[in-house]
C-alpha cells in the first residue's frame, strides 16, 4: 500500500476527523483547522489533502502542517508543578551524578517535559507535562507567556535603570528583551526586585540586570502563566487542577 492508498483510506470513517486531530494537537480551533485543510497546508503521509471530511488514524498516518510534523497530545495528559530548589538541575540526568528535578519526582514521571529551564541556582515554579505540543507553545517567545520572578540584586537599581528594562535591552535576540521591574524592599547591599516578563530566553533575567550594572544574587520564579507554587513546599510538587490545565492549553494565543 503506497502513500496515496493511505490517504484514500484516511478518507473513510477510520480514526478521527482531521480537523479534530489538528485542534487536539494545538493548531487552533476546529474552524481554523478547516481553513488550514481547505487551503492545502495540511498533508497526510506526504500527500496534500483539502477535503474537510477527511479522517486520520493517529497511530498510522503522518500528518504535517506546512511540512512540519504534527503530533497529537497523549490520550491522558499529565501536568504538574514543582517548587524547584537551589542546587537542582533541570535536566533528565547528569553525568556528574548531581541531583536533577526528576530525582524529586516519582519514577512514572521520568519522561515529563520541563516547560523551560531554571538554572541550577534558580528556584521556584517549574511546570512539567507529557504534552509536547503544549510545552513547545508555552516556551515559544511569540506566545508571550508571563513569567514573574523575585530577584535579589546587588546595589539598588535607579528609576532610569528600571525604565531601561521596560524599554528593552538588546541581548542578541530577534528583538530587544523587556521586563517590568519594581523594587519591593532593600537589603544590606542592594534590593529585592519584582520582575515580570513575557519571553523566556536562557538566563534572561540575569543578563538584563547585568546589562544595567546589577548582579543577581538570588532568583526565584514566583509564577508561570499565573500558576504559582503556593502551598507547595520547596522540593515538592502537585498535579495541576483542571482549571489550571485549561488556562495553559487553551489560553496561549500567539501575539502577532
Amino acid at each position: 500500500m503506497d502513500d496515496r492508498d493511505n490517504i484514500e483510506s484516511s478518507d473513510t470513517p477510520r480514526g478521527e476527523r482531521l480537523n479534530r486531530f489538528l485542534s487536539r494537537a494545538g493548531v487552533g480551533s476546529r474552524r481554523r483547522a478547516d481553513d488550514l485543510i481547505a487551503t492545502g497546508r495540511v498533508t497526510i503521509n506526504g500527500m496534500m489533502v483539502d477535503k474537510l471530511a477527511t479522517f486520520v488514524d493517529p497511530e498510522r498516518d503522518r500528518v504535517a502542517l506546512d511540512g512540519k510534523p504534527i503530533i497529537p497530545p497523549p490520550d491522558e495528559s499529565i501536568w504538574i508543578i514543582l517548587n524547584k530548589t537551589i542546587g537542582v538541575l533541570t535536566t533528565r540526568r547528569d553525568v556528574r551524578g548531581r541531583q536533577t528535578v526528576f530525582n524529586l519526582l516519582p519514577a512514572e514521571y521520568a519522561k515529563l517535559i520541563p516547560i523551560g529551564r531554571l538554572d541550577m541556582d534558580t528556584e521556584g515554579v517549574l511546570l512539567l507535562t507529557n504534552d509536547g505540543n503544549a510545552a513547545n507553545r508555552l516556551m515559544h517567545p511569540r506566545y508571550e507567556i508571563e513569567r514573574i520572578y523575585e530577584a535579589v540584586v546587588e546595589g539598588t537599581p535607579t528609576r532610569e535603570e528600571l525604565q531601561r528594562l521596560h524599554d528593552g535591552i538588546d541581548l542578541g535576540h530577534v528583538r530587544p528583551c523587556r521586563a517590568k521591574a519594581k523594587i519591593l524592599t532593600l537589603h544590606r547591599t542592594g534590593a529585592v526586585v519584582h520582575v515580570a516578563m513575557r519571553e523566556g530566553h536562557k538566563r534572561e533575567v540575569k543578563h538584563l540586570f547585568e546589562a544595567i550594572g546589577h548582579k543577581v544574587l538570588r532568583l526565584r520564579r514566583l509564577s508561570f502563566a499565573g500558576i504559582t507554587a503556593r502551598e507547595v513546599p520547596p522540593g515538592h510538587w502537585r498535579k495541576l487542577t483542571d482549571t489550571e490545565v485549561e488556562r495553559l492549553t487553551k489560553g496561549s494565543e500567539p501575539v502577532e
